[in-house]
């Protein structure tokens, strides 16, 4: 219900911007049919009430000028109320065609007419060529509808013509301004990245104190990273965005803290598969990187790339093309990451793999080293909690005499708890020992 109404409350303010639209075009066809004089005054989109919806309050927040409100709901109207632009298809009979000035194509599969930013540009300023010039402006990657995601540019490729190409809402925006929800993109080939999340809690995470003060660094960043972006002084103070390392086995952590910065931090957390990154073609691998970063770029969300070391390795003297190439993406990465403006963390199990230039340019590095005894004692006691009720000693024996991570423990009691219902009985310290011995295999150890 809540969302319906969330999605009604929308659509009123779509219509509000559609209505001028709708007007701004029959103002400026008149005025060039009938020859009169543009006007220099240009039709004032309508005021914004940011309590109205979605919609609304996102065009309050983000200050839009009134072009880029006008690139905003032609976009969005190309899609659900595309018969609004069916003016333009008239001919000019004297020609036997259509008005090149008006710009836009016809779409003959959709059979509808597409406006391009050369339309936009004759209903924001007629068909003065200055405005025309201007149009780079709004293709600058620095431009709000492109760097927040906004906005795609469609077929410059194919015309190589900023005028002749068409402005496009990419598909998270038009799930904010349709259904008011935010975008949560699906684990794809085109973006080789999933969405972690945890029912897990900070009191469920044990570790050292020396590793929790450099946690607590991190969520400062966070917390006040606004206030850099917006203060000049600090932004030349301060390298863009926050790249963390964390180190060390497998199992100690490093996955559930990236997940708890998250949570705490109401941010999506997504870690990046390198499997499907990772590409034996020249390029490609940097393509891949290029979508995710592209996609996150002012999202605030937190990127976790997981057994990093095999993008961030040291860069070796070129013997062959392979080191030409390793080294080549390995310095695209340092650019991309440098470059991006939220939160990165690189998981890895040997530190020394990683690229010494980079190593420079990250602000934490947090060794997650296996617990100690008190810190075991501690996961057991979490990891038991309402599954089993054990006695002290059998924990402390069990923490003493095997040194294994917190992923470990959790394998250790799960596997004891689907015994325990296979036998109908609370598992016994031998029956515990037994799951600890599973995983020190798994581990290629040996008690």
């Amino acid at each position: 219900m809540e969302r319906n109404l969330t999605t009604l409350n929308n659509a009123t303010t779509y219509e509000r911007e559609l209505t001028w639209l709708d007007n701004l075009i029959s103002e400026r066809l008149e005025c060039y049919f009938s020859g009169e004089k543009l006007k220099e005054t240009f039709l004032e989109p309508p005021k914004i009430n940011p309590n109205e919806s979605v919609y609304s309050a996102w065009l309050y927040k983000n200050d839009f000028d009134p072009f880029h409100r006008l690139v905003i709901v032609s976009a969005l109207t190309v899609t659900y109320s595309s018969s609004t632009f069916d003016r333009f298809l008239i001919k000019n009979k004297g020609l036997d065609k259509r008005f090149t000035e008006f710009g836009g194509y016809f779409d003959s599969k959709l059979s509808k007419f597409v406006p391009t930013f050369e339309t936009l540009l004759f209903l924001f300023n007629g068909v003065k060529h200055s405005s025309k010039f201007l149009i780079r402006n709004i293709l600058d990657k620095n431009n709000i509808l492109i760097a927040k995601n906004i906005l795609t540019i469609q077929n410059f490729e194919s015309t190589k013509s900023f005028l002749s190409s068409s402005p496009s809402l990419t598909d998270e925006t038009i799930q904010l301004l349709t259904v008011g929800t935010k975008f949560k993109p699906q684990y794809s080939i085109n973006f080789p990245a999933k969405l972690i999340e945890t029912e897990m809690n900070w009191d469920d995470l044990v570790l050292n104190e020396s590793l929790l003060n450099e946690i607590e660094n991190i969520c400062i960043w966070l917390k006040h990273s606004n206030q850099i972006d917006n203060d000049p002084n600090l932004r030349k103070k301060f390298n863009k965005g926050y790249k963390c390392l964390f180190y060390g086995p497998p199992g100690t952590g490093k996955t559930l803290t990236a997940s708890l910065l998250g949570k705490r931090n109401g941010l999506e957390v997504y870690r990046i598969d390198l499997s499907q990154i990772i590409s034996k073609y020249v390029g490609e691998t940097e393509k891949n990187l290029a979508q995710i970063f592209d996609l996150a770029e002012n999202k605030d969300w937190i990127l976790f790339f997981d057994e990093a070391e095999s993008l961030f390795s040291k860069r070796t003297d070129v013997s062959d093309s392979k080191d030409k190439f390793s080294n080549q993406l390995t310095s695209y990465l340092l650019q991309r990451i440098e470059d991006f403006n939220g939160l990165v963390v690189l998981a890895t199990n040997l530190k020394p793999n990683i690229d010494n230039a980079f190593s420079r340019r990250i602000q934490s590095i947090l060794h997650f080293d296996l617990p100690d005894f008190n810190e075991r004692k501690l996961i057991w006691k979490n990891s038991l909690l309402g599954i089993f009720e054990i006695e002290d000693e059998v924990i402390n024996r069990l923490a003493k005499n095997y040194k294994i991570g917190g992923g470990s423990i959790k394998n250790v009691v799960n596997y004891s708890w689907l015994l325990s219902k296979r036998m109908d009985q609370i598992p016994s310290e031998q029956e515990f020992v037994m799951g600890i011995k599973k995983e020190l295999m798994k581990e290629g150890k040996l008690i």
